[in-house]
């Protein structure tokens, strides 16, 4: 904390006497001017009193008349030759020409004060007068402004630097914790403080890196069952394979793990996929035509439900744009996994549109089956998340269908979202 507080001390002190400093040479040098012409005034009076005096016949002697005018004035005073007068070299030479001439002349006294020269009329002497100043004073009253000044701004900046370095440390506590995997901690700072912005920005990434943590732990768990699943019911059906006589028996536990590879690689397949939108670079839009990706979206779903037996009618958006700004890639492949998941539940009909609302688009899928609990509509969209009773090989899929969609989204900088269909069902919206 004093490494803090003395930095700040410097930090704050240093402009501030130097500003002090800077008015004060400003005022001494207006002031001054001021002054000297006042005591020009003020002197040139005291100097004529002082010459009338030693010009006095009535007093004999030239020591008693320097005595009365010791008496009268009750300052220091002499009368030195004009040649010692001209080679005091604190006098200016603007000063000695006007002694030279007869006038005033001054010049500052050492230790403080004034000393006031005057040529004596029709002589080559000067008398010379000195007045001790309050110099060492306004020293004195220098120091205690300035101590008094310096106490002030060090209890300021103790009283500030204080809950700043609490906050600080505590920061820095927070830091280090999160930097040993304790997540969950948090930065505490005091109401108002000058650090609340960072303080809360710390916490925001940490919530986010602590959130990312728990997506990654639960993505591996998730990994891991998905994979524990069908290798187990691989194994199971080789073993009755090799056990049974039947070859008919063993001809259907061959499709069945035929069917357990291919829901291997899928799920290998959409793990890459979604790793690969997680580390993917910028988005660039590009203009698709967007009748040649509806109709390739459509035909793959088509083709997928002929495949699997179900009598599912597709229908095509109508009034399309001409193009679409977007990455046919990744786009086709989200849509596709929207529709799939939308045959799979639909009674009859899915039906596919394309909105604009300004400079964004919206493309919907619908579908007339059960829909989707708003209970469940956000949890959709997590990997490895499925409804109840979608875990068959026939229906179930590997749960990593919507969790793509939304990265698609995202990605484009969009979002995707599950609301009520005017069909019946569910409605899946990618919009960007």
């Amino acid at each position: 904390m004093l490494r803090l507080f003395f930095r700040l001390y410097l930090f704050l002190m240093l402009p501030a006497t130097a500003a002090f400093v800077l008015f004060m040479y400003v005022t001494d040098q207006v002031m001054d001017q001021m002054h000297i012409e006042q005591s020009r005034a003020r002197w040139a009076g005291s100097l004529e009193r002082a010459e009338r005096i030693l010009n006095d016949t009535r007093v004999p002697d030239s020591e008693g008349r320097l005595k009365l005018v010791e008496e009268t004035f009750r300052i220091e005073h002499s009368i030195i030759p004009l040649s010692q007068a001209m080679n005091d070299w604190f006098m200016s030479p603007a000063e000695k020409e006007r002694l030279r001439d007869g006038a005033v002349a001054l010049r500052d006294r050492p230790g403080g004060g004034q000393v006031a020269l005057r040529k004596l009329k029709g002589s080559d002497r000067v008398l010379r007068i000195e007045s001790i100043g309050a110099f060492e004073y306004v020293l004195w009253y220098y120091a205690i402004i300035i101590a008094l000044v310096t106490l002030a701004m060090c209890a300021i900046l103790y009283r500030w630097a204080k809950p700043l370095w609490r906050d600080v440390e505590a920061l820095k506590a927070a830091t280090s914790r999160v930097g040993e995997g304790d997540f969950g901690v948090r930065a505490q700072v005091e109401r108002g403080s000058m650090l609340q912005p960072i303080a809360s920005a710390f916490n925001v990434m940490a919530d986010r890196v602590q959130a990312l943590v728990r997506s990654h732990s639960d993505l591996e768990q998730s990994v891991a069952h998905e994979l524990r699943t069908p290798l187990a019911q691989l194994k199971f059906d080789l073993e009755l394979a090799r056990s049974s006589p039947n070859p008919e028996d063993r001809e259907r536990r061959y499709v069945a793990m035929e069917q357990d590879v291919l829901a291997l690689e899928e799920l290998v397949n959409e793990l890459l996929l979604l790793a690969s939108l997680r580390e993917a670079p910028p988005y660039k839009p590009m203009a698709i035509a967007a009748t040649v990706l509806m109709d390739d979206v459509i035909r793959r779903a088509k083709d997928e439900m002929r495949a699997s037996g179900r009598d599912v009618a597709i229908e095509a958006p109508r009034n399309l744009p001409e193009n679409l700004s977007c990455d046919a890639k990744y786009l086709s492949r989200a849509l596709i996994n929207v529709v799939r998941n939308a045959a799979r539940y639909a009674k009859t009909r899915v039906a596919l549109t394309v909105e604009s609302a300004g400079p964004r688009t919206v493309i919907n899928v619908d579908d007339d089956g059960p829909g989707i609990p708003p209970n469940d509509r956000e949890r959709l969209f997590e990997p490895f998340t499925r409804l109840e009773g979608a875990r068959d090989r026939e229906s179930g899929g590997v749960g990593l269908g919507l969790a793509i969609v939304r990265s698609v989204a995202e990605w484009h900088g969009g979002e995707a979202r599950i609301t009520d269909s005017p069909l019946g069902g569910a409605r899946v919206s990618i919009s960007w």
